[in-house]
């Protein structure tokens, strides 16, 4: 539907917008994917409830502004995001000026050169409650800046248009199967190229795996992998060395085998691993020597015959190293290593030998945690995606680099490691922070973990409590996905906002806002329409028959209960009657209902939108018309 203030029935005025709000989100459920763009003015208002960083609302600004007002992102937040089911999705376009946080999501993106995405969250105080759904917003610029017009000409438009509008359009036209990263990307790229300074925005309710397609029905259906044989396995090796057989002084440790009892603990009361599936190797015992030889068996036992639900755990505390990297595919030059106690006849364990050991062998399905105390310990897995901090201390920067692994192939496994510092440093022991000597970034780990602390806090607080106490050494995490910062670190399970398992079925009719005899009357309640066949919905007919039996049965009950005769048989009192709720044969999930709403005041490129009642097909977004 569309709202356009050349067309005296559509009229873009503030009663309407809200209204039109309204039937936008009215009955959506999990599945459906909702669509709202907006064009005109954007401005900023006082902030009345304090929840604003800069003390400034930012505002959509209606035709009838000067007598009835704008609308501002709490108004905007409270009537589209907040009641908003989970699993459906509210797709924003915002092409107006300081449109940056214009429905107050928690969640910032903004795209950096070099392959670094800052991704910013609100201080905890300003954070309204998280909304079920999943909603995103491109906006088109800072919440300090304007964005323009373009003129005829641009990207083929034939009239004046919209500089955002017109390089999102450019975006998804291109690639319609973009990622959220590239089409921030080439968005921003677009804008640039072309003499634009306005550099738009990505912001959501949850946090976002960047790596997914930005429209959902262009995401490819997930393969589900193959169903077990056996009951999901937890195992772990952990591996602490001293190096005993060095003098004092000369490269000999004092923590690692303690942190190694230290994880032990963690395992078996924050993961919950059965301790007869925990493996370890120490240097102070002569079975349990971790000699090269030893740590490689041992990697080799954790991932064998692992399948999809097996959940895996390796740690390692002693020394890191560094050497001469064989096969070019370091950046620098240098294969981080992992140092056993036998280095110095057997030599080290290099990030590719490790690699090809315990992550390649993992399939789809399969969870691997890796805690690496160590020095050069940064990229010690070569996983492809790590997190940094931004440099003003309270964003997170995700950084995504290619990896060129050789023959080695790409895992599908859900890989997750925190190493005790970057490449270029040393992780320290720590002295007096506990009553033993141990490892920095071990202590750090046992006072941070929780089972329910998220990966995002749960790295903030190490680095913090390292910082607290004087060590300059910097954990890191990295991992072969994409890593889903607000999932919990225990358990962690990435959950992607646009699955897809089935391609989507046709849509339900919706009624307009506009449909009513006045403009300016109350919105008509959303009515489903003619929906598509779904396996799911073949039981209705028979549900629809049992629930009318038993509603007549319900009737006679509570006659007989109204009777003189009720009690005539010792035995009716004691029938005691359950009334089954039966499910009345929903849509399938798949089914989701798609709805559009768009408006634009005294913009000639408002794009006009066709009735969307029995949408099929791919998204209209593909191909707007200018």
């Amino acid at each position: 539907r569309q709202l356009r203030d050349d067309h005296p029935q559509r009229m873009p005025t503030r009663k309407n917008m809200i209204a039109a709000c309204r039937w936008l989100v009215n009955g959506a459920q999990d599945g459906d994917h909702l669509f709202l763009h907006y064009s005109g003015h954007g401005t900023q208002i006082t902030d009345q409830d304090g929840d604003e960083l800069d003390g400034k609302d930012e505002a959509l600004v209606p035709c009838d502004y000067s007598t009835s007002g704008c609308l501002s992102d709490d108004l905007l937040r409270s009537t589209l995001v907040k009641d908003l089911p989970s699993g459906c999705r509210l797709t924003i376009i915002l092409d107006c000026c300081h449109s940056g946080t214009a429905v107050d999501l928690p969640y910032k993106v903004v795209a950096r050169a070099h392959d670094l995405v800052d991704v910013k969250k609100k201080p905890a105080h300003k954070v309204p409650k998280a909304a079920p759904g999943d909603v995103v917003l491109i906006s088109g610029c800072k919440d300090t800046q304007t964005s323009a017009d373009a003129g005829v000409g641009l990207a083929g438009n034939k009239k004046a248009a919209g500089a955002m509008t017109t390089a999102f359009k450019a975006a998804i036209q291109k690639r319609p199967t973009a990622s959220y990263h590239a089409v921030l990307e080439s968005m921003r790229s677009f804008l640039e190229s072309n003499g634009f300074a306005q550099v738009p925005q990505l912001s959501s309710e949850h946090f976002l795996r960047l790596g997914d397609c930005f429209m959902p029905e262009a995401q490819a259906a997930e393969s589900v992998p193959p169903a077990p044989s056996r009951p999901p396995v937890r195992k772990a090796l952990t591996v602490g060395i001293n190096y005993l057989s060095l003098q004092p002084n000369q490269g000999q440790l004092q923590g690692c085998i303690n942190d190694s009892e230290t994880m032990m603990g963690i395992l078996k009361d924050t993961f919950h691993f059965p301790e007869d599936h925990i493996c370890r190797l120490r240097d102070d015992r002569h079975a349990t020597m971790p000699t090269k030889k030893n740590i490689l068996a041992g990697l080799k036992w954790l991932v064998a015959d692992a399948v999809a639900g097996d959940e895996l755990f390796f740690h390692f505390s002693g020394h890191g190293g560094q050497q001469k990297d064989e096969n070019g595919d370091e950046q620098g030059g240098k294969d981080d290593t992992l140092i056993p106690c036998d280095f110095q006849t057997a030599g080290m364990i290099t990030d590719d030998e490790l690699y090809a050991h315990v992550v390649e062998p993992l399939s789809k399905g399969i969870r691997l945690w890796v805690i690496l105390d160590c020095c050069h310990s940064g990229t010690a897995l070569d996983l492809p995606f790590t997190v940094e901090h931004g440099p003003d201390g309270k964003s997170i920067r995700m950084r995504s680099r290619e990896v060129t692994r050789g023959s080695a192939a790409e895992s599908k496994a859900e890989v997750l490691m925190i190493s005790g510092c970057k490449d270029s440093q040393t992780s320290a022991d720590a002295q007096g922070l506990s009553q033993k000597p141990a490892g920095a970034m071990t202590t750090a780990f046992r006072h941070c973990v929780s089972p329910t602390i998220s990966c995002e806090d749960l790295l903030k607080k190490m680095r913090d409590f390292l910082k607290r106490n004087s060590f300059s050494q910097v954990p890191q995490m990295s991992s072969e996905q994409f890593i889903q910062l607000d999932a919990p670190f225990v358990g962690y399970e990435a959950q992607p906002h646009n699955k897809r398992t089935s391609p989507p079925a046709q849509a339900m009719g919706v009624s307009s806002p506009m449909q009513s005899s006045s403009i300016h009357g109350t919105p008509i309640k959303a009515r489903p329409g003619a929906e598509a066949a779904s396996p799911l919905q073949t039981p209705q007919a028979h549900d629809d028959e049992r629930i009318s039996r038993l509603q007549a049965s319900i009737v006679e009950l509570k006659k007989q209960h109204a009777s003189p005769m009720r009690h005539a048989s010792p035995m009716s009192e004691h029938h005691h009657w359950r009334h089954h709720h039966h499910h009345m044969g929903h849509a399938s999930p798949m089914s989701g209902h798609h709805a559009m709403w768009q408006y634009g005041n005294a913009h000639p490129h408002a794009v006009p939108l066709s009735p969307m009642g029995h949408y099929s097909g791919p998204s209209p977004m593909y191909s707007p018309a200018y």
